[in-house]
């Protein structure tokens, strides 16, 4: 019972939640089943530990019904309609956010039941609501097409025709309130499609898109809104991949974030260190590089760094961070960032990511041994980027620090990491794969001292793209030449 649907929700449900659920199950109007709330009140006091013996299926049907003969059928039921309960109330929680929403059904109901007077004045609430709301998603103008619906509806059913009863320029919002959740919602589909593609060899159909541009283009003043403006030009730089819709993005994005929510705000900025990050490895011009260290301290300076704001700091963009400044050689700024930020990491990768992050700041300092203690002390990560990093990181200080055999030994551990993974993207692979490849005739070259072959060895790193620390590698075969 403990793994059963039902449990696993009700550990979800924080202590408010548990509260309101138990007036829930205990209002007639809901649940008329005693039964049902007999078994709420005993899995109510199991939490927050929820032992499993506590919840044995037997255990539990004893503690609610003594001697009677176990009935498994029985409880399977009653555990059934408990959670259809749960979904409800949940359901019934969310629908309290959607205030526009809720008038469209009130609205329905008054309408159905010819309550002209009492719809009239529920509409001129929702409306009044309306001139007051600041969108913030796709649902927000779902809300406001209904509320311009019934206004319009209502208008035709005591149209009077006169001269000075023309319909006037307010009884087309509801056309346009749902073209706007028509777009972002078609947008955002192609967006998730667009960067599938990313990780994914395959091309996604775009259906609409096509007539969507050419309508956006014929209709520039929805680009005004400043959601649909972003999503727009996200897709657009996704499906082009060219640096005017880069440019275009990055402006809209700097003059409008703060008329974004949360989520917007913080794809966005995902997708334009993705570019910055691509046509860096693909280019090797730093100008892309330094847009994507301008973005990342633009997120961190406006608390963009997280997908929901109750979320801990994303884990990625913290490493993300911490590896574009040091490439700067920031490193003052990037322990300030270290200090200030770790503390806001997801609890279950904190410890290691601030540790493995202030290793890579002693090594960008020369001071490797304390560097490899920090690393020492370190357990083995469960993330497959986690461990790649580790493994680059050492094998940089072991060259730092002309530790042969060690570097040797972990290169070699480094080549059947790459060829037995088969979790990361192939473009991540492909790059830890080109940096071995060099890594290992950089140590070469270092072991003969001889110079003969550095410039064989520069051209293939020159011409090898998608490679990473790949700043680095150029410092050590300068390093070579000027011996």
């Amino acid at each position: 019972m403990v793994e059963s649907t039902l449990i696993l929700l009700l550990k979800k449900f924080d202590k408010q939640q548990l509260k309101e659920f138990n007036n829930f199950v205990k209002s007639p109007f809901f649940n008329t089943n005693n039964a049902l709330v007999k078994l709420y009140e005993y899995i109510r006091k199991q939490h927050p530990e929820f032992i499993p013996e506590k919840l044995e299926k037997k255990y539990v049907y004893k503690k609610l019904y003594g001697k009677t003969e176990f009935n498994d059928g029985f409880l399977r039921v009653l555990m059934s309609n408990l959670q259809s309960l749960a979904e409800e109330y949940l359901m019934h929680k969310a629908f309290q956010h959607e205030p526009l929403i809720k008038k469209k059904y009130l609205l329905d109901e008054l309408s159905s039941m010819g309550a002209r007077k009492h719809a009239e004045k529920v509409l001129n609430e929702g409306l009044k609501e309306l001139a007051k709301s600041t969108p913030k998603n796709p649902e927000d103008y779902l809300g406001m097409y209904y509320m311009a619906f019934y206004k319009r509806y209502l208008y035709s059913t005591q149209f009077i025709v006169s001269k000075n009863n023309k319909p006037d320029e307010s009884l087309y919002e509801d056309q346009k309130y749902f073209n706007i959740h028509f777009l972002l919602r078609t947008l955002a589909s192609h967006f998730y499609l667009l960067n599938q593609k990313q990780i994914i060899n395959y091309e996604p159909r775009l259906i609409f898109l096509d007539e969507i541009t050419l309508f956006l283009e014929r209709n520039p003043e929805y680009l005004e809104i400043p959601m649909l403006n972003i999503t727009f030009l996200r897709v657009l730089l996704l499906k082009n991949n060219d640096i005017k819709d880069y440019y275009r993005l990055k402006n809209a994005f700097f003059g409008t974030f703060e008329k974004l929510d949360n989520k917007d705000a913080f794809n966005t900025i995902s997708i334009i260190i993705n570019y910055c990050q691509k046509n860096y490895s693909d280019t090797e011009d730093e100008i892309f590089l330094k847009e994507k260290f301008d973005i990342l301290k633009f997120a961190v300076e406006n608390n963009l760094n997280t997908f929901e704001k109750a979320e801990g700091f994303e884990g990625s963009r913290f490493n993300n961070i911490v590896n574009t400044a040091l490439e700067f050689n920031e490193t003052g700024w990037t322990e300030d960032f270290i200090r200030h930020y770790g503390k806001e990491l997801e609890p279950d990768r904190r410890d290691y990511l601030i540790a493995f992050a202030s290793a890579l700041v002693l090594s960008a300092k020369k001071e490797n041994d304390e560097a490899l203690i920090r690393l020492s002390k370190l357990k083995n990560p469960s993330s497959s980027t986690d461990k790649f990093n580790l493994k680059t990181l050492q094998l940089k200080i072991y060259y730092e620090k002309n530790y042969i055999d060690q570097a040797e030994s972990t290169a070699d551990s480094f080549r059947h990491m790459i060829q037995n993974d088969n979790v990361l993207p192939e473009a991540y692979r492909e790059s830890y794969k080109n940096f071995y490849s060099v890594y290992v005739k950089l140590l070469a070259l270092k072991l003969r001292n001889d110079k003969s072959d550095v410039s064989d060895f520069r051209e293939k790193l020159n011409t090898t793209k998608n490679i990473i620390n790949k700043k680095w590698l150029n410092e050590k075969v300068k390093e070579i030449e000027n011996k």
